[in-house]
């Protein structure tokens, strides 16, 4: 009886460990899985929805202001949310960086008014396995800006709130107000 009793148990102790190990196999094959993928991003330099003047300097209300206008669209191949947080544009001189340009929240055409980005915020939750597509506009006053650029990089801090730079631009002449063309298709950044 005894022996009966002591192959019951091990028999039960064999089970328990096997489903265990069976179990954190398998979340940690969801695990893997549910981060298999990246989010890729795309921009296009399009023409501005207030005034339809591609990216570039232009006299503004008796300022020299830079305007750059996109559209961005986020590919999450992943199956779980990932974050996209403060996106935005830094100006570089000599690979040393000189400030961010400012965030445009929103616009107005015949008295009604619109949205860039995510409801005016430059941060977004991208759901899993999405694509989603963004109008945004950055800009800033010459005054502001205390040298000459030339260098325009996206930036932005990912889910594990990691910082990111990507070159997006080369300014020869920066404040010079020459003929700028928007892009013709997507360009991607990673």
């Amino acid at each position: 009886m005894n022996k009966d009793i002591s192959l019951l148990v091990i028999g039960a102790i064999i089970s328990i460990i096997s489903t265990m190990i069976g179990l954190f196999s398998q979340i940690a094959l969801q695990s893997i899985l549910k981060n298999k993928g990246k989010v890729k991003i795309y921009i296009k330099k399009v023409y501005s929805k207030t005034d339809s003047e591609p990216w570039g300097f232009r006299n503004y209300n008796g300022d020299m202001i830079f305007i750059v206008p996109v559209w961005i669209e986020f590919h999450n191949t992943k199956e779980k949310r990932e974050i996209i947080r403060n996106l935005n544009l830094q100006l570089f001189k000599k690979g040393k960086r000189i400030t961010n340009m400012i965030q445009a929240s929103h616009y107005t055409v015949n008295g009604e008014k619109y949205s860039y980005g995510n409801e005016g915020s430059y941060s977004f939750i991208l759901e899993s396995t999405s694509i989603s597509r963004y109008d945004l506009q950055f800009m800033i006053k010459k005054r502001d800006v205390e040298s000459d650029f030339d260098e325009v990089k996206l930036s932005y801090y990912d889910s594990k709130d990691k910082y990111h730079e990507i070159l997006i631009l080369k300014i020869e002449e920066p404040w010079n107000k020459a003929k700028q063309l928007v892009d013709k298709d997507w360009v991607s950044l990673n």
